[in-house]
C-alpha cells in the first residue's frame, strides 16, 4: 500500500479569471491577464509586482469562512435526497448569476421573480463561489443532534419505491392512495409514517417529463419536452458532451512474447461544442461503471501528467467539469456512484432513450473517425469480415497495449484536434480556443478541479455495510483496520437497528477499500484483512471464484484463494506463448498494477474554495482577508 492512509475530500475548484485571487508558490496573487492554456500574469499583493504564473502550479485561496459549512467534505451516501433537491434548486436560482454580468438591479429583479430575498440569492452566490461545488449550497446544521435526519433514510427509501413502482406507473393511481400504501409499508417495517405533506412534496419534486412518460404519456412527453433529431448544439465549451464506449478495430498484443492478445475497449467522450475529445478510458476488460468513472475523471481533470507518462510532446489543453453529458442507458451508467456524483460536480447526466439515435451522434461520428485511422495500423480487425477479406489480423499485429495507447492519444492531439472538422469548419482546437478566449466569450477559462484523487473516489461504487468483528464483509472478501473497532456492531439511535457505514471500492484493485468515517468526515484506507491476500482487480477475483467453484467446492475461503491465485498464475505464465486468452490475462495483471500505482500517486491537500471579490484594480483596501 502506498502512503495515503486518510482522505479529506476536497471538491474545491481553481477558479482562473481576472481579478480572482490564486495562490502560488506560497504567495497570493490576484489575476490580471490569461495568456494563454499555461500561463496567467498575476499581481502579488504583497508588493504590488505583476509576475508569470504557470496555470498547472496555481492553487486556490479559501475564504476564513469557507470551513463552517461541512457539506462540503460529505461524502455523496451522506446527502439526502432532501438536501440534494435543495441544492438543486437553489443552483438554478443562481445559475443566471454565474454567467452574466448581473447589475444589483437585474438581481434583485431576479429574486422577485422567483420569490427569494435578494440577500439569500447573495448568500447561496458567495456560498458556491466560497467552496467551488454545489455542496457549498446545501443548508448548514442547524443545532440538531448528529445523525438525526429530517427523515429516516429506510423511510425516504420506502416513499422512493412506492413512488417508482405504485405512482408512475400506468394505473397512475391517487395521492391519497400512494400515502396509504407508503403507511402500510412503514407499519409492516415498524417505522413511524411520514407526515402526508412530506409524500405530497416527494411527489411534487417528480419532473413533469418522467411523470408523463412513466404513467403512459410518452408522445406528450415526447413532443413537449424531447428535441428533435440533430438540434443538439452547444453554445459554449463543456455545455454538453457525449460519452460512449466501443471495441477498438485491432488486435494488441502482450509485451512480452507479442503475440496477439485481442481486442481492447475505449470509452471516449467528446465537447459538442469543438468537438474536442475531452477524455478517455482504454482498457482490456469490457465496459463497466470503472471505464464511466475513469473517463468522467479523465475528462475533468488537466492532462499535463498523462502526456508526461506517455512521452508526447503535444498540448491538450482541456479541463472542467461539464454541464450535460448524453450517454447510454446501460447499467453502468445508471450507477448510484455515477448519478450521484455527477449531481454533486454540477453534471445533469441524460441517458440515451431507446430508440433515440440523435443522442449520441456527435460521439458515434467521431470514434468512427479514430477506428478509420486505426484501419491503418498492422493488426488491425477493420469494421467488418467484408472489409478485412482475406488480411490475417492475429498474424500482422504488433503493436502493445501501451503501444496503442501512445499512438491513440498522439492522434487524438496532434491529428484530430488540429485537422480541420466538417462540422465546424475549423479544427476542434481552434472552435476550443475560441470558446474559451474568443471576443464573445461568456466562459474564460474553465474552473479546475483541485484534487483528482477526491474526483477519482466521488465516482466510486458504493458499498453501504454494517460493521462486524472481523471487520466489514465485501463480496465474500473481509476487510479491516484497528479503526474500525469503535464501529463493531455500532447501534444507530434514530433506528435502534445496527449502523450502516459507506465504503467504495476501485475494482481495479480490491486489496483495500475506502472507509467514509460521518463523524471526521474523512476517507480511511482500509486492506484485506488477511494481510497475505495478493493484489487483485474484481475481474481476477471473480475468475478464481469460478475457478474454485468448477472445483465442485460450495465454500470460498482466503487459502483457497491463495491457491487458486498462485495456480491460475503460473497456469498463464506456462500457456502465454499459447493461449491467446492467457497472454491476455497476463497483460491485464500488468496493466492493473501500472494503472494502480498512478492513481495512488499522493496527490498534496489543498486549501479549499476561492474567494469572491470585486472587479476593480487591486489595492489594499480591496485585498481580502486571507487570515
Amino acid at each position: 500500500m502506498d502512503d495515503i492512509k486518510s482522505v479529506k475530500l476536497d471538491r474545491s475548484r481553481i477558479e482562473i479569471k481576472q481579478n480572482e485571487y490564486v495562490e502560488y508558490h506560497n504567495e497570493i496573487y490576484k489575476v490580471s491577464q490569461l495568456l494563454d492554456f499555461s500561463e496567467i500574469i498575476g499581481i502579488s499583493i504583497k508588493d504590488k509586482r505583476a509576475k508569470r504564473l504557470l496555470i498547472k502550479d496555481v492553487k486556490p485561496v479559501a475564504p476564513k469562512d469557507s470551513s463552517d459549512n461541512i457539506a462540503i467534505y460529505k461524502d455523496l451516501s451522506d446527502i439526502s435526497d432532501y438536501e440534494y433537491k435543495e441544492i438543486e434548486e437553489r443552483y438554478l436560482a443562481i445559475k443566471p448569476l454565474l454567467s452574466n454580468n448581473m447589475s444589483r438591479e437585474d438581481i434583485e429583479k431576479h429574486a422577485k421573480e422567483i420569490d427569494v430575498h435578494y440577500t439569500t440569492l447573495y448568500r447561496w452566490l458567495k456560498n458556491y463561489k466560497s467552496t467551488g461545488t454545489l455542496l457549498g449550497l446545501a443548508s448548514k446544521p442547524s443545532g440538531r443532534i448528529k445523525g438525526e435526519t429530517r427523515l429516516l433514510y429506510s423511510v425516504e427509501k420506502i416513499i422512493q419505491k412506492v413512488i417508482d413502482t405504485y405512482y408512475l406507473t400506468k394505473q397512475k393511481p391517487s395521492v391519497q392512495a400512494v400515502i396509504n400504501r407508503i403507511n402500510i409499508e412503514c407499519k409492516n417495517q415498524n417505522y413511524k409514517a411520514p407526515g402526508k405533506n412530506t409524500i405530497r412534496n416527494r411527489i411534487h419534486q417528480i419532473a413533469e417529463y418522467e411523470k408523463l412518460k412513466r404513467q403512459g404519456n410518452r408522445s406528450i412527453a415526447r413532443n413537449k419536452f424531447e428535441p428533435v433529431p440533430g438540434s443538439f448544439n452547444a453554445d459554449y465549451p463543456l455545455q454538453l458532451i457525449e460519452i460512449d464506449h466501443t471495441p477498438v478495430d485491432l488486435i494488441v498484443v502482450d509485451d512480452e512474447t507479442r503475440k496477439p492478445i485481442g481486442r481492447p475497449w475505449l470509452t471516449i467522450a467528446i465537447d459538442i461544442y469543438s468537438r474536442m475529445i475531452v477524455g478517455y478510458y482504454l482498457s482490456l476488460n469490457a465496459p463497466s461503471v470503472t471505464s464511466v468513472a475513469m473517463c468522467i475523471t479523465s475528462s475533468v481533470l488537466p492532462k499535463d501528467e498523462l502526456l508526461l507518462k506517455l512521452d508526447i510532446d503535444s498540448n491538450w489543453d482541456v479541463w472542467g467539469f461539464p454541464t450535460t453529458i448524453h450517454v447510454d442507458n446501460g447499467a453502468d451508467f445508471r450507477a448510484e456512484a455515477v448519478q450521484k456524483a455527477g449531481l454533486t460536480h454540477g453534471i445533469n447526466i441524460e441517458f440515451r432513450p431507446v430508440g433515440k439515435t440523435n443522442f449520441g451522434g456527435h460521439v458515434e461520428r467521431a470514434i468512427g473517425t479514430i477506428m478509420s485511422a486505426v484501419h491503418e495500423l498492422p493488426g488491425t480487425t477493420f469494421s467488418n469480415i467484408q472489409k478485412r477479406q482475406e488480411y490475417n489480423s492475429d498474424e500482422h499485429a504488433s503493436l502493445t497495449f501501451s503501444e496503442f495507447e501512445k499512438w491513440l492519444v498522439t492522434y487524438i492531439t496532434k491529428v484530430y484536434h488540429k485537422r480541420k472538422h466538417h462540422g465546424i469548419d475549423i479544427s476542434p482546437e481552434e472552435q476550443w480556443e475560441e470558446g474559451i478566449f474568443g471576443e464573445d466569450s461568456t466562459v474564460g477559462l474553465i474552473p479546475k478541479p483541485t484534487d483528482a484523487l477526491t474526483v477519482m473516489i466521488d465516482f466510486l461504487p458504493i458499498f453501504e455495510r454494517t460493521i462486524q468483528k472481523n471487520g466489514v464483509n465485501i463480496d465474500g472478501l473481509n476487510y479491516y483496520d484497528n479503526l474500525l473497532r469503535s464501529r463493531i456492531n455500532k447501534i444507530d439511535e434514530s433506528t435502534k437497528r445496527k449502523k450502516v457505514f459507506v465504503f467504495k471500492r476501485d475494482p481495479r484493485d480490491i486489496s483495500y477499500v475506502w472507509f467514509y468515517d460521518d463523524i471526521t468526515l474523512e476517507y480511511f484506507k482500509i486492506p484485506l484483512a488477511d494481510q497475505s491476500m495478493p493484489i487483485m482487480s474484481l475481474w481476477e477475483f471473480e475468475s478464481i471464484k469460478n475457478r474454485i467453484k468448477e472445483k465442485g467446492s460450495k465454500t470460498i475461503n482466503n487459502a483457497q484463494i491463495l491457491e487458486a491465485h498462485d495456480e491460475l498464475n503460473q497456469q498463464i505464465n506456462e500457456s502465454a506463448k499459447k493461449s491467446k486468452k492467457a497472454r491476455r490475462e497476463q497483460q491485464r495483471l500488468k496493466n492493473r498494477d501500472i494503472e494502480t500505482a498512478s492513481n495512488d500517486t499522493p496527490s498534496k491537500r489543498r486549501i479549499q474554495g476561492t474567494p469572491s471579490v470585486d472587479n476593480s484594480l487591486i489595492w489594499d483596501s480591496d485585498v481580502p482577508d486571507f487570515g
